[in-house]
């Protein structure tokens, strides 16, 4: 079966690519108007589509798209996960308040947390090729 997909497809391709160029040279205004054809055929089942969704579940004709695209979800993801001891482009002052003198503690380094790699499946032996006998009804 694999097989057969393997010269049914690119025959299919260069079959419809010889009928377009035929199409195209004995007959362009028919190509352009089968064109149009598909055009509207698409538009008509997308607007049955909508129509139908609006009424369902009522959703808007033309939905306008609310919330962060996905370019921007991509660079917050990225700038959250920015490593927090990096060096800032703008160095802060070291500024002390006179009334407080004291030495802060320094941070711990965390250690990184490490997966799991057990799994809650178990082998259950058997026979794997004994037959059910089942009644047919």
């Amino acid at each position: 079966m694999h097989r057969a997909f393997q010269f049914l497809v690119p025959a299919v391709v260069i079959l419809a690519i010889v009928g377009l160029s035929h199409q195209i040279v004995t007959n362009p205004l028919g190509l352009l108007r089968t064109l149009l054809f598909i055009a509207l055929f698409i538009v008509g089942i997308f607007v049955v589509y909508r129509l139908f969704m609006m009424k369902q579940y009522g959703t808007p004709f033309l939905p306008q798209r609310s919330g962060p695209s996905r370019k921007q979800l991509q660079k917050a993801k990225r700038t959250s996960t920015v490593n927090k001891s990096a060096p800032s482009k703008f160095p802060l002052r070291n500024v002390q308040s006179p009334t407080s003198h004291s030495k802060v503690a320094p941070l711990k380094k965390k250690k990184p947390v490490q997966r799991n790699r057990s799994h809650n499946l178990t082998v259950i032996e058997g026979k794997k090729n004994k037959k059910k006998n089942r009644a047919l009804f």
